[in-house]
């Protein structure tokens, strides 16, 4: 499989592409489209968070302990000293990045549920819900960032099965056929589980009209005749 460095500054070019593409269209702000690079990023590492002394695993869920803290020390009542606060925000944080993190690695084997395009779905879906319900953001920006989550997953899922594949000696290793997989048949309780949560939060997610109509608006057409591509006009590069 690719190591971290390749996972991360494939699934980072990738996703910098995308999100500069529609900054250019106008669906996204400067600032938006930074946000959809890191999220890009961030999906590109996500599948080897199952890998319990990686990289990804580590960032993930010390990342997810940080943010989860402190959405939990901003609901608490003002009238808490900082001591409190902080006291209060290192515990949820140390639950999150141990605690949890421990259980996780004791349910999952790498390159298991989590290393399939369901898993893809429901991390992007749960980015959705996130950034709808939780953060504020619009609909249409909530699905773009689950979008571009779902992007760096498959970058990732996809480089993995490539890496399967010796192209010098022109052989197939043994592990072909792991990586990109709709769900893992042979962990079926956890991949049952991971599509069930994922119809869940289809459910709750926000409408997805304003991100389907960005996506199919036919100005796109005069986006990829006019601006996509440079355009020479006599003799000068416009």
């Amino acid at each position: 499989m690719a190591n971290f460095n390749t996972h991360i500054t494939i699934a980072a070019a990738g996703a910098g592409l995308a999100s500069t593409a529609l900054f250019k269209a106008g669906y996204a702000s400067a600032p938006e489209a930074l946000v959809l690079t890191l999220a890009g990023t961030i999906g590109g590492i996500l599948p080897d968070v199952d890998l319990k002394y990686s990289y990804p695993s580590k960032i993930i869920f010390s990342v997810l302990g940080t943010l989860i803290g402190l959405l939990a020390v901003f609901s608490v009542q003002r009238d808490v000293s900082v001591v409190e606060l902080w006291v209060f925000g290192l515990l949820v944080f140390a639950v999150i990045r141990y605690l949890l993190w421990g259980v996780f690695h004791k349910l999952t084997v790498h390159r298991g549920a989590i290393h399939s395009v369901a898993a893809g779905v429901f991390f992007s879906l749960a980015t959705i819900n996130l950034s709808y319900h939780i953060l504020g953001h619009d609909a249409a920006f909530a699905w773009f960032l689950g979008f571009f989550i779902f992007y760096g997953f498959l970058i990732h899922l996809i480089l993995d099965e490539l890496y399967s594949v010796d192209f010098m000696n022109h052989r197939v290793k043994r592990s072909f056929g792991t990586a990109l997989k709709i769900v893992d048949l042979r962990k079926l309780p956890n991949s049952c589980l991971i599509v069930g949560l994922s119809v869940f939060l289809w459910f709750l997610a926000p409408e997805s009209e304003a991100f389907v109509e960005a996506l199919l608006n036919p100005t796109n057409r005069d986006f990829f005749r006019d601006d996509f591509l440079p355009r020479f006009e006599q003799g000068f590069l416009y």
